[in-house]
């Protein structure tokens, strides 16, 4: 998707970058989001040499050969590979720009709560040296998430974010601009895909790939109550025979992989909310207003309904969850005066 022709000569543009461990969003001021691929590159063994990047790439990976391999250079919101992250940025951006004369004036990323100084200084170096912006910011995942689904953070009322991602999951108490208290859990839809991948090989000896772990975990969570006896048709690897198979798994045992991690979400909120005890107007504030569900997790069947039943909170989900915390990148480079007290900036004096 092209936005004008090679003729229109837009010189410097207002970016916001979500660099997600599954998928990189991209958005443009007054233009929303123009980049929504998988982070990941397919790339030839020998030679080093780029195949493909996001979507495409994604599909060689389910079904790639020795003489090729995949990167995803960013692993729970933080990049791991430098050079691969910085490259594939601009090659996404460039798919939906066209190649003419332009630059980035503001930058502002998303990146996890907890992220440390050097993490930071990896975001700003990558943003000014690589990318080429003028002013770059950093603005906490929980934070973009909540602008994303209309909560001014600034307002003088509490509000409980849960970003569930593909690799993490960011809990927030949000109040006047900043994070109370928050929590970043090893919990994410690719742990609940590798747990389904390991238990299957261990318990039934049968290989099966990612996207049909994907598709597993999808029907165990649509199911708010599954019957002991209940089976589901499941085709893999058989590691014994050495030949493909199909097997009748018990839908029950599965789900058990599924309330773990969720156990973990809760037992995470319920701590978030214990913080707020010499605050108890901002504890009431959260009873009044309930939980902001967003993220690629809050798309799952049921979880809303679950995470309510388990905390007694209201839940609310947006519309296109996955793409919240973009949506919220949106806004902030549109009242950019308005939300800067909230960002990170890679100036000495700025505001966190």
């Amino acid at each position: 998707m092209i936005f004008g022709n090679v003729l229109n000569m837009e010189t410097f543009i207002d970016l916001g970058l979500d660099p997600g461990s599954a998928n990189t969003l991209m958005c443009i001021r007054d233009k929303g989001i123009v980049v929504d691929e998988p982070t990941i590159v397919a790339v030839a063994s020998d030679t080093g040499k780029w195949l493909a990047i996001g979507r495409e790439a994604l599909s060689m990976h389910r079904k790639m050969h020795p003489g090729i391999h995949s990167i995803q250079p960013v692993s729970k919101g933080i990049i791991v590979d430098y050079d691969i992250a910085q490259r594939l940025f601009r090659e996404l951006l460039h798919s939906v720009k066209p190649r003419i004369l332009f630059g980035i004036h503001r930058l502002v990323i998303s990146v996890p709560f907890g992220i440390t100084e050097v993490e930071k200084r990896a975001f700003f170096d990558m943003a000014t040296e690589h990318l080429g912006a003028k002013e770059a910011y950093l603005v906490y995942e929980p934070i973009a998430a909540a602008i994303g689904a209309g909560i001014d953070p600034f307002e003088p009322v509490t509000s409980l974010v849960v970003n569930l991602g593909a690799d993490t999951t960011q809990i927030a108490v949000i109040s006047l601009g900043g994070i109370v208290t928050g929590e970043s859990l090893d919990v994410s839809g690719n742990r609940l895909d590798s747990d389904i991948i390991r238990y299957l090989r261990e318990q039934n000896n049968l290989a099966i790939s990612e996207y049909a772990a994907e598709q597993i975990k999808l029907h165990i969570a649509a199911t708010d109550r599954l019957d002991r006896d209940g089976r589901l048709t499941v085709k893999g690897f058989n590691l014994r025979s050495g030949f493909p198979e199909t097997q009748e798994i018990s839908t029950a045992a599965l789900s058990e992989l599924i309330t773990a991690p969720l156990q973990e979400i809760v037992t995470s909120i319920r701590k978030c909310i214990e913080l707020l005890a010499d605050n108890p107007d901002m504890a009431v504030d959260i009873l009044e207003r309930g939980i902001c569900l967003a993220g690629g997790g809050a798309m799952l069947s049921g979880i809303d309904r679950k995470i309510q039943t388990a905390t007694g909170l209201a839940v609310t989900i947006g519309n296109e969850p996955q793409t919240t915390v973009s949506k919220g990148l949106s806004t902030i480079l549109e009242n950019f005066e308005h939300y800067q007290p909230a960002l990170i900036s890679n100036k000495k004096k700025h505001k966190q």
